[in-house]
This record gives C-alpha cells, structure tokens and sequence, in this order.
C-alpha cells in the first residue's frame, strides 16, 4: 500500500500564493476607494465654505454693485480652489492607474515564472 505523504502547509501554501495578486488588488482598490472617498468629502467641504460665503455676502451687502464685486471676488476663489482640487483628481486617478498597472505586471511575470518551472 503507497504511503501518503500530503503536506496541508504546501497545499496553504500554494493557495496563498495563487491568491495573493487578488488580495493584493482588493487592497488596493480599497485604498483608491479610501482616498477618492477623502477628496470627494473635501470637495463637499470647499462647497459648503462657499456657499456658506455666498450667504454672508448676501446679508451684508447694501448695494446690488457691491453684491455683485463680492459675487464675483467668492467665484474667482472658488474657481481657483476647484482647479486645485480638479488636479488632485487627476493625480489620484494616475496614481491608481499605476498601482494597478504595477500589480497586474507582477502577477503576469509570476504567471509567466510559474509556467517556466512547470514546462
């Protein structure tokens, strides 16, 4: 009768590191989750200041020029503040393109390895 010599920790083993680009993606799609969650809550922020602002400007102005000096002053600073914000989307996205973009690499080229030994 054959002896059976099955080793659990090689097959545990073996399912880790057929699993771990999965687990390693899924990080980092929460990661990317996380900080597009981040901006998005900064975002609301930067809207709630300037409409907050536009509120003051309409309850202390006396003249509708004077409204409309201050109308214009608040869109211009909102306008610079969301171009900044519009450019950390874009960081953000590319960051997460080359995450993945790295990730998918490394499991090609463990893929590739793999059939190497196998062949």
């Amino acid at each position: 009768m054959p002896e059976s010599n099955f080793d659990p920790n090689y097959a545990f083993d073996a399912y880790r590191s057929a699993l771990a680009p999965t687990l390693r993606a899924q990080q980092e799609g929460l990661k990317a989750l996380e900080r597009l969650g981040r901006y998005q809550y900064a975002v609301a922020g930067d809207y709630l200041e300037w409409s907050l602002a536009q509120a003051k400007a309409n309850l202390s102005v006396s003249t509708p020029a004077e409204l409309a000096a201050t109308q214009t002053s608040l869109a211009t600073q909102f306008n610079e503040k969301f171009k900044g914000r519009v450019q950390e989307l874009v960081n953000l996205a590319s960051e997460a393109q080359n995450s993945f973009n790295q990730l998918l690499g490394e499991a090609t080229a463990k893929v590739a390895e793999t059939i190497k030994k196998a062949s």
